[in-house]
């Protein structure tokens, strides 16, 4: 009879420590889930900031094309056309930089995955302690 409450209270008393070990596991992962979301997120914006200069680069390039060809139309044959031309070919091939610069960072998967997966080996391992 002092034998079953020993061991009651011992399988009681293991069961609310793996309870309380796996709330403060819980908690940990949270706040890892947090950090990994955080610098997701500040990777998507920093892509985001190289494909508005790219944007905003290319728009320059149009622009100067488009001076350009006002310059050919207007000066049939003054070669002032060709610095408006080597210019806006120079602003292209550097918004084709900062293009291939800012794309990976824009790729970054926002899903914090190596929290999920640590999650998911926390539960396995839970199961087993608790059988």
């Amino acid at each position: 009879m002092v034998g079953d409450q020993l061991k009651t209270s011992t399988v009681a008393s293991a069961l609310g420590d793996v309870l309380g070990d796996l709330t403060d596991l819980v908690q940990k992962e949270m706040r890892l889930a947090q950090a990994e979301l955080s610098a997701n997120i500040s990777a998507k914006l920093e892509g985001g900031v190289w494909l508005a200069a790219a944007g905003a680069l290319a728009g320059i390039a149009f622009l100067l094309v488009v001076q350009a060809a006002v310059f050919v139309i207007a000066s049939y044959g003054v070669p002032m056309h060709w610095s408006c031309l080597i210019a806006a070919g120079g602003v292209s091939l550097i918004a084709v930089l900062a293009y291939f610069v800012g794309r990976p960072d824009a790729n970054v998967a926002l899903t914090p995955r190596r929290t999920i997966h640590q999650i998911q080996q926390d539960v396995i391992l839970s199961k087993e302690q608790l059988t």
